[in-house]
């Protein structure tokens, strides 16, 4: 009997660890999904489900600052991210600025950026001339 419980449980946790069956989403876009740490900085991350997009960066030990915003994937070789301002802390919005996010919209923030490579455990972007790699977390 305890067999059988032990192999129902960790079924069912097999089966919840799945995402990409619950979320709906399907190729590319089921790679994307979870969260990506950028690499050689190990402060920010992306973070990817089904449309969703947050963006995190630790600016001290045990201190986070996050926003939340939107994805949208084109095909496999384009994906757009918005960031609602009103939630933006002005000093990540400066920040982003900096690196060349537009913020002519009045209540997002936001940037385009080209998919180099999009698998389960790497991500590369690039916009303009910088490229950014990502690695899942």
């Amino acid at each position: 009997m305890r067999k059988l419980f032990f192999l129902v449980a960790c079924s069912l946790l097999l089966l919840v660890s799945c995402d990409r069956i619950f979320l709906d989403v399907e190729g590319k876009e089921a790679d994307l999904q979870g969260k990506w740490q950028m690499d050689g900085v190990d402060t920010v991350y992306y973070n990817f489900q089904k449309r969703l997009f947050q963006y995190q960066i630790y600016v001290k030990k045990d201190r986070m600052t996050s926003v939340y915003g939107y994805y949208f994937l084109h095909g496999d070789t384009v994906i757009d991210l918005e960031l609602i301002k009103k939630y933006l802390p002005t000093s990540l919005n400066v920040s982003l600025k900096g690196l060349g996010w537009d913020d002519t919209d009045d209540d997002m923030i936001f940037k385009s950026f080209r998919i180099n490579n999009l698998t389960n455990k790497k991500l590369i972007l690039s916009a303009d001339d910088e490229i950014i790699s990502f690695h899942k977390f």
